[in-house]
């Protein structure tokens, strides 16, 4: 008889984390006991997996489909398998149709995420030899707020020519913010690009969208003060996240137990204040994702002054475009 601890607790160990009482309780929601024997089969060939899963084969096959669908697998040479680990499943699973969550679903990722998952990715952060992911400034940064000429920003940190050299995009929804909802920041605002693209609007994760519409959600993000994150591991365009700092599960966790160096690559560049221009109203203070600008008191001056501390801003530009006076401008690291 199948012990069903054993099949849960397995699963816990192949996405590489301890099976506490919230993991199991989330996988226990996603996952009925047979689809969790047969994940744990996984990869194989649909004849041998209906064998030793006691399934039918035709079923086998639906049911790794829908397991594509429903981000609880990826796709290989070797066939489906398992997602490598929890933020795999946290990401593909939450970024998956409507139709696969439900509220009881969000609000068991958020008490995993609050009780333990947030200062365990913390951990993992700071234990990591390189940063997985970069920052590409807000684009109105480099090209309205800066003292750099257009002819020495490097492609990469274009948002434009990067979304208007894409063969293929997609939209999709940004899974921390819809499992945490912290902050009213719209859901359908992060990005994929090519093979990453089509992939998520075959499993129905994504929407196709033109690059009018990709440069109008990219001023949409601009906008609302998000942080465009892309990943370093990947060797080619892949994904360009829209984050904020109350929900993201690389920039919360790392804010709040330290680790950022480690996740994050900063961009070549850093904020700067005019301070003939500032008028103090210290609205970059609470603007800044880094928690980078501070009073400080100042040699220069009597009088406090808002600063810039360069060793944590990550020259993500979001500042920039909140400061009404235009004081705060971009400049090389």
């Amino acid at each position: 008889m199948i012990n069903k601890s054993d099949v849960y607790t397995g699963l816990a160990e192949k996405l590489n984390y301890p099976p506490s009482e919230h993991l199991l309780r989330i996988l226990e929601k996603m996952i009925t006991l047979e689809e969790g024997i047969l994940l744990l089969e996984l990869p194989g060939k649909p004849d041998e997996l209906a064998e030793k899963a006691a399934m039918d084969e035709e079923k086998v096959n639906s049911t790794l489909k829908e397991f594509l669908r429903r981000g609880l697998v990826v796709t290989t040479k070797k066939g489906p398998r398992l997602v490598r680990d929890v933020m795999q499943l946290h990401d593909a699973s939450l970024a998956s149709s409507q139709e696969y969550i439900d509220e009881e679903l969000l609000n068991l990722w958020k008490e995993f995420y609050e009780k333990e998952w947030c200062k365990a990715l913390s951990e993992h952060w700071r234990t990591i030899e390189q940063p997985m992911c970069e920052v590409i400034p807000v684009w109105k940064s480099i090209q309205e707020h800066s003292q750099i000429s257009s002819s020495e920003i490097l492609p990469k940190e274009n948002m434009n020519e990067i979304i208007k050299g894409a063969e293929y995009i997609a939209v999709v929804p940004c899974p921390c913010r819809r499992a945490l909802r912290r902050c009213d920041t719209p859901l359908d605002i992060c990005m994929q690009f090519n093979k990453w693209a089509e992939y998520a609007v075959n499993r129905g994760a994504g929407r196709k969208i033109s690059i009018e519409e990709a440069l109008s959600i990219n001023d949409l993000a601009e906008g609302k003060g998000l942080v465009h994150i892309q990943p370093i591991i990947t060797p080619t365009l892949s994904l360009i996240c829209n984050c904020c700092a109350d929900c993201c599960a690389l920039l919360d966790p790392c804010i709040k137990y330290g680790g950022m160096d480690k996740a994050l690559a900063k961009s070549r560049y850093r904020a700067g204040i005019n301070y003939d221009s500032c008028t103090e109203c210290n609205l970059c203070i609470d603007i800044c994702p880094f928690g980078a600008i501070e009073v400080k008191d100042s040699s220069a001056s009597k009088e406090p002054i808002v600063a810039v501390d360069p060793e944590k801003c990550f020259g993500c530009g979001v500042c920039t475009g909140e400061c009404p006076t235009e004081a705060i401008t971009m400049k090389y690291a």
